[in-house]
């Protein structure tokens, strides 16, 4: 179990703490209206309070956090300040919610660890998923992906042993799902030989999944 100190109760921040809540993880919330925090206080333990005054910060006991969340997009001042006390006061990792590019730069600069930007990263998924031969994607951080795709032309009728997925594309066939399926086989063999219509769950970097569909 980690826990998990999320500041603000956006829509963002109401639906990560109920998330990792069901996930069975340790979960406070605090956010300065108190409307909100009626919103989810049946579900989560959360509670009313101005994370801009420094002796609140101080009674949270930060650094008892293995993750704080700062939850805050709409006021691009109020995220900056907030990550700022929570880093100076020894959080071991700072997760943020961000407005725009622009706001997710200014919050790594200062101290965030991983940035969440929903508008941007839902447009940036659903362009994917719905491009002509890349079926569905999950960002991992750090570029890296999990993605389904159409198999390529030039693999049909080839199998992972001679096409040496890995050293030649720089990927990992994971799964293959035949047409009409919904079942992901993961115990491909080195020597099953692709099929058209079929499509492959892979893994690495963003830039080499998307070289193999060109």
């Amino acid at each position: 179990m980690h826990s998990f100190l999320i500041i603000g109760l956006s829509q963002f921040g109401r639906e990560a703490a109920r998330k990792l809540v069901r996930l069975g993880e340790e979960v406070l919330a605090i956010d300065i209206d108190l409307e909100k925090v009626d919103l989810i206080s049946g579900e989560v333990d959360a509670r009313q309070g101005d994370c801009l005054q420094e002796r609140i910060l101080e009674e949270l006991s930060i650094p008892d956090y293995d993750h704080v969340i700062v939850a805050i997009s709409e006021d691009i001042q109020t995220s900056a300040l907030i990550t700022t006390l929570v880093k100076e006061m020894g959080a071991k990792h700072i997760i943020c919610q961000s407005y725009d590019q622009k706001h997710s730069r200014l919050l790594r600069r200062i101290g965030a660890d991983y940035i969440v930007c929903p508008e941007v990263d839902m447009g940036d998924r659903i362009a994917r998923k719905f491009s002509a031969d890349l079926l569905d994607f999950i960002p991992l951080g750090g570029d890296q992906s999990i993605a389904e795709v159409n198999i390529p032309a030039a693999w049909v009728g080839k199998s992972l042993r001679e096409l040496n997925v890995r050293a030649n594309y720089g990927i990992n066939v994971i799964g293959l799902r035949r047409p009409g399926s919904d079942f992901i086989d993961t115990s491909l063999s080195p020597d099953y030989r692709f099929a058209e219509q079929e499509t492959i769950m892979v893994i690495g970097m963003s830039e080499l999944i998307a070289r193999i569909q060109k």
